[in-house]
């Protein structure tokens, strides 16, 4: 013998209302439901204990966690004239700091074109290319007037050609093409 199937319990889940949720109802195989409950949002209805139980893992990731790279050393002229505040570990800077002795390599003398004539060097170049820059502004100040010149002038010259067109079209409207 077959046990009996009866309902436990019967609720109206759906108002008859609104047909659209009856028209968009969709089961799926793995115990899930979709519906439109309205034009732009999905409702999903779980029935099946199993994937109540694994809905946790089927989830998935927002994103993946990295480690975040570690800074990039700056240059000397890059961190003189960049601007802005960086933090400095003061074990990278002062060396060991639980004996009390200074890094020997703290101070160190680099060969090479140095000193004050170095750095007037490299001040007269950053002068030579701001005047550089400057004098290609000028330049491209002067072309761009040279530039509104001409615009202006073929905006007249149109003008005048589109009033000449117009009295020409007046003047031979009502003559015939054998008259002229």
């Amino acid at each position: 013998s077959l046990p009996s199937l009866r309902p436990l319990l019967d609720v109206n889940y759906l108002p008859l209302t609104n047909m659209r949720i009856a028209r968009t109802f969709c089961f799926t195989n793995n115990g899930q439901a979709l519906y439109l409950v309205s034009p732009t949002e999905i409702q999903r209805i779980t029935y099946s204990q199993e994937t109540c139980e694994n809905l946790q893992e089927m989830l998935g990731e927002l994103f993946t966690p990295v480690e975040t790279p570690e800074a990039p050393n700056r240059g000397f002229f890059k961190g003189l004239f960049g601007g802005g505040a960086q933090s400095l570990d003061r074990e990278d800077l002062f060396g060991e700091t639980a004996s009390g002795k200074p890094s020997r390599s703290l101070a160190q003398h680099i060969p090479g074109p140095g000193g004050i004539e170095g750095v007037k060097g490299a001040a007269s170049g950053v002068v030579g290319e701001l005047a550089r820059a400057r004098w290609a502004l000028d330049e491209r100040g002067q072309k761009i007037g040279e530039l509104e010149e001409k615009t202006a002038a073929m905006l007249a010259s149109a003008d005048s050609f589109s009033k000449h067109a117009h009295e020409m079209m007046l003047k031979y409207k009502d003559k015939k093409w054998y008259q002229f």
